[in-house]
Formats: C-alpha cells, sequence, structure tokens
C-alpha cells in the first residue's frame, strides 16, 4: 500500500491540514502510521476516508457523529443520502477546483507591494498545503518570479521587495522539498542541485528541486554559488548519477566564466555523473554546452517534460 505525507493526504482528499489534524486528536478519525522522523503518513484507505467525511460534512452530517465509523458504514450513509451508489472518482479527487492561482497571484502582487510579509507566508503556506511540489512549481513560482522581474524592471517593485518574496520563497520551498522527500523514491540514482560560484539566482534550482522531488527522485540539495572544487569534493563523496547546475549568466565574474566553471569541476571529479544545466544563458553558451554532451534545459518547463520520461 502507498503512504503519503499530511500535504499530498490534504490535497488528494479535500480536506485542509489543519482539519485532519483536529479530526484526528479529537475523533480519532484516522490514525496514520509514523515516518522516522515522526511525521504523519496516510494510506489511500485514510485519503478515501478523509475524503468521504468531507463530502459528508458539507451536506449537514455532524463529524463528531461519523468520524468514529469505518469506511464501508460511512460509503452506506453516503449511498443514502445522495440517492446514487457510492463512486470513489466522485469523492477522491485532487483539490484543483479549491486553487484559484489568478488569485493567488494577485494576492502576492498586493501584498508585495504594500510589504505585507504576513499575507505573503500566508498564501505561500496555502499553496505548499494545496498544491503538489509541481504544480506549486509550474504554476505559482515561475509566473510569480516573472512577473516580480517584469516589476522590477518596470520600476513598480524595489529590489529590496524582490529579494524579501525570493527569501520567503526559498524558506516555504525548503520546507516543502523536506517533507515530500519522505514519499517512495522510484530511482535510487542521486542528483545534486546547485549553481556555481558566482551565481546566486537560487529560486530556479529550487524549483528544480521540487520537481525531481515531485517524480521521485532522490536530491541533495546544495544551495547557491558553490565553488567547482566543493562541487568536486560532494560529488567525489557521493557518487551521483546527475549534477544539475542552475546558471542565468555566462560571465559567472570577472575572473570566471561558465566554462571556466565546468573546466575546474571536471578536473577534480574522481567520478562521472551527467552534466544537466539549467538556464536563461545565451544560445551560443547553449550550443557549446551540447557538443560537450552537456545536457541544457531553458527552463524549468522543459526540465519538467524531461523528468516525466526519465
Amino acid at each position: 500500500m502507498q503512504y503519503f505525507n499530511i500535504q499530498v493526504a490534504s490535497q488528494l482528499s479535500g480536506v485542509a491540514s489543519a482539519t485532519i489534524r483536529a479530526w484526528e486528536k479529537r475523533y480519532n478519525a484516522v490514525v496514520p502510521e509514523r515516518a522516522e522522523n515522526k511525521h504523519r503518513l496516510y494510506s489511500e484507505t485514510d485519503i478515501e476516508k478523509l475524503a468521504l467525511l468531507y463530502r459528508l460534512t458539507e451536506i449537514g452530517q455532524g463529524i463528531g457523529k461519523i468520524a468514529h465509523l469505518d469506511l464501508a458504514d460511512l460509503k452506506e450513509i453516503y449511498t443514502r443520502l445522495m440517492h446514487r451508489p457510492y463512486d470513489e472518482k466522485h469523492v477522491v479527487t485532487p483539490n484543483h477546483d479549491k486553487i484559484d492561482t489568478e488569485k493567488m497571484l494577485g494576492n502576492f502582487y498586493l501584498a508585495l507591494a504594500a510589504y505585507k510579509l504576513d499575507i505573503i507566508s500566508h498564501e505561500l503556506e496555502k499553496a505548499k498545503a494545496l498544491m503538489s511540489p509541481r504544480e506549486l512549481c509550474l504554476n505559482i513560482l515561475i509566473p510569480l518570479f516573472q512577473e516580480i522581474g517584469n516589476k522590477v524592471y518596470r520600476r513598480e517593485l524595489s529590489i529590496a521587495q524582490e529579494h524579501t518574496v525570493s527569501a520567503l520563497v526559498r524558506f516555504y520551498l525548503g520546507q516543502m522539498i523536506g517533507q515530500h522527500y519522505q514519499k517512495t523514491l522510484l530511482r535510487d540514482e542521486l542528483i545534486l542541485i546547485t549553481t556555481p560560484e558566482g551565481e546566486f539566482h537560487e529560486v530556479g534550482i529550487l524549483g528544480a528541486a521540487l520537481l525531481c522531488v515531485h517524480y521521485g527522485l532522490k536530491i541533495v540539495y546544495l544551495g547557491a554559488n558553490l565553488p567547482a572544487e566543493s562541487l568536486a569534493e560532494a560529488a567525489n563523496a557521493l557518487n551521483p548519477k546527475v549534477i544539475l547546475l542552475g546558471a542565468m549568466r555566462y560571465e559567472l565574474s570577472p575572473q570566471q566564466t561558465l566554462d571556466d566553471y565546468m573546466k575546474n569541476l571536471k578536473v577534480n571529479l574522481k567520478c562521472s555523473p551527467n552534466i544537466w544545466v539549467g538556464g536563461n544563458i545565451q544560445s551560443q553558451v547553449r550550443a557549446g554546452l551540447e557538443k560537450k554532451k552537456i545536457q541544457f534545459f531553458p527552463s524549468l518547463n522543459a526540465l519538467d517534460e524531461f523528468l516525466a520520461n526519465f
């Protein structure tokens, strides 16, 4: 049987994480397993029961009167009240209808303009609870930072405001990566994720990490601005299948280009990982990478398409 953490259970059942915890504590509605780190793990049966409890409360049933019932009894109640046979497809569905991404993005922009950090935190917490890692990356992260970049360019937002939201996003995405990492891994091969020394933009590699986690890939997230020697040291110790680098520009510093970094990395590596590079860099640089058999991803959407078949 497959198990899911509370964020995924919330998304699949339609029940908010806080409500799931309350139903457990007050009514013993479900009794989740516990991972080694003590985090809750919910079975498919648990999720089906939570979804069914939620639907029944929506049509007037008191949670205190039905939470203790087993799944078979709840199905009978549902069939009687709805005047149709129980069908799991009509009950256990992803919570997409409750996620208004346009409204959520609008709330981000308004809160950011007014420096309302509590609202930004609230929206990030809500997105983290309702969305899968992939949905958060593609539906919120990408459009949010594209629009922030446009607003900074038009001087509608300041660099300080951009840094403020970036810091909050790093915090919440880091939490999400850690929470979702409990899920069953589909592949044992390790992916190291970082940016080269001199490259401080971290949002892209956080998005890449979310996508890897979504597809059940084992990762070690090394953060941004990592010297080639340090990356090689980590790779030599961990023997990864892939090193994934996020790079937004070819000139990493006045003293070092992306080519210089790659050469330094290769000299210090004692293993032979595949090298992937993602970022909005010049077309001639991309061509040079491809000649060296380095996999290049111009966007997180491109990485998502590749990982779906990896």
